[in-house]
């Protein structure tokens, strides 16, 4: 019978509490400037004039030519810059704290009773079969997963079994049906791991007492 006790390990994992979304948006607003703007108008006028045509005007009075004059006039010209006027920075602000975590871890436990066999004169007592037991037990399959002292239980049951007078009969069949009913009462649900130890207990005590 096993005696189970569970360990309690407290660690901590990363869980999400909220934060912040941070959205970049564009929008648009109307800028208006007054801007002074010059143009040019060109004024056309013909004068009578009565003077002598000079030495050098002589010279090229009557050669053909073409002389153009243009208009001038200012447009406005809009012109953008990017200039970054804030920023927006997200940092954290990291702070411990410590948490006093309650759980509960179970035990359990086993409780052997002692059932006291009846007097009987030249009764052998249950040392005198301590070293015969505990050879059945090494080579049985019990051996694998518990010792001989949580099976010795076992072994003392069945060898008060064999001087039982409440329990009637000369062989095992006869015997099996009330021994695991009071067995499986103070250890529920390990007859079946202990009834072969329990028989050759009983089997070795009662050939004894017989």
């Amino acid at each position: 019978m096993e005696v189970v006790e569970e360990q309690v390990d407290i660690g901590k994992r990363e869980v999400e509490k909220g934060g912040v979304r941070v959205k970049r948006t564009v929008s648009e607003k109307p800028v208006e400037k007054e801007v002074t703007l010059r143009e040019e108008k060109l004024n056309v006028e013909r004068r009578p004039v009565d003077r002598p045509l000079a030495g050098a005007d002589a010279n090229t009075a009557f050669r053909e030519g073409t002389v153009e004059v243009r208009e001038k006039s200012e447009v406005p010209i809009v012109e953008k810059h990017a200039r970054v006027i804030e920023e927006v920075v997200v940092g954290k602000d990291v702070q411990q704290r410590t948490e006093h975590v309650r759980e509960t871890a179970r035990r359990s436990d086993v409780e052997v009773e002692q059932i006291p066999g009846s007097s009987r004169a030249g009764a052998t007592s249950f040392d005198a079969f301590d070293s015969d037991y505990r050879s059945n037990f090494a080579s049985g399959p019990l051996a694998k997963t518990y010792s001989y002292e949580q099976s010795q239980p076992a072994y003392r049951y069945g060898y008060d079994l064999a001087g039982d007078r409440s329990i009637v009969g000369s062989d095992w069949n006869a015997v099996e049906s009330d021994a695991r009913t009071r067995w499986e009462q103070r250890n529920p649900g390990t007859w079946e791991k202990f009834k072969d130890s329990i028989r050759y207990a009983w089997e070795r005590a009662k050939a004894k007492v017989s």
